[in-house]
């Protein structure tokens, strides 16, 4: 199964250069709704509070990975992907280990996002102090027992979402020697799985889980990623052409994007 990642291409290059990528915890996504589909009912607790508990511990304790199914999604291209200026990179999941049910509470093959319209109900869904405070406790591989939960913290959106066919990763952090306010270090989960955290970027941590380099299979140019030289500058025809080779070498197929004249889709074509 191949999916794909949208970046700037500066990211891009990041990625493919070091063979890794980054996860994100809850609090940093661009989602306030982000984990606040647990259905709890008011109690001796409101909701509210509960809800909050409940997405404080999750953005502590684990950190995901959003992929996505299509390359040549338009939406995705102008939200992710630097305004169609940067790069989506495809990833054999096998191949990097993220359908492992091992080393992730929620591997890939079980990480597809379920979007709503309305907010999903879970009347008989009681919360327990014992539960609350043993997250990121858990076994460290996928659960099924714990799925429950960790579905709706993680998987449910609303469908106004829908258009980015999102699939996810998600690994627990409880292992690191390092807490969501630390800054550097690196440090392996119990599966041996080994995450980098670099320095904060824009005031939030950032995880890099190493992948086999194999495992980026191919690569997808935006129909303006060309104005990271032309017109921004942000990148020089050296490192363009150095991106390229850096991908032929490894066996990476490049491909670019291209608008149909037919209709609102866009082409791939090979580079």
């Amino acid at each position: 199964m191949i999916l794909y990642k949208y970046v700037s291409f500066k990211t891009a290059l990041d990625i493919i250069e070091n063979a890794s990528i980054a996860f994100s915890c809850i609090e940093d996504l661009n989602d306030p709704f982000e984990c606040t589909a647990l259905g709890f009912s008011d109690g001796e607790m409101s909701a509210s509070m509960v809800t909050n508990a409940y997405r404080s511990r999750f953005s502590r304790n684990y950190a995901l990975l959003s992929l996505t199914r299509e390359p040549l999604n338009p939406l995705m291209w102008a939200h992710y992907g630097d305004s169609h200026q940067g790069v989506a990179i495809g990833i054999d999941v096998e191949k990097a280990g993220l359908t492992c049910p091992q080393s992730s509470i929620i591997p890939a093959q079980y990480g597809e996002v379920i979007y709503t319209a309305s907010k999903p109900k879970f009347s008989n869904f009681e919360h327990y102090t014992e539960e609350l405070m043993n997250i990121g406790k858990d076994a460290t591989g996928f659960n099924s027992d714990f799925y429950n939960i960790t579905k709706r913290a993680f998987l449910y959106k609303s469908s106004e979402w829908s258009y980015e066919e999102e699939v996810r990763v998600v690994k627990r952090l409880v292992d690191s020697p390092y807490g969501y306010h630390s800054e550097g270090g690196t440090f392996s989960n119990v599966s041996g799985d080994w995450i980098q955290k670099k320095p904060k970027s824009l005031g939030r941590p950032i995880y890099c889980l190493q992948i086999p380099k194999d495992s980026i299979v191919n690569v997808y140019l935006g129909r303006y990623v060309y104005k990271n030289i032309s017109r921004t500058k942000t990148t020089t025809e050296i490192e363009f052409a150095n991106f390229k080779e850096l991908c032929r070498g490894r066996g990476i197929a490049l491909n670019r994007c291209e608008p149909d004249v037919h209709s609102w889709k866009l082409n791939e074509v090979k580079v």
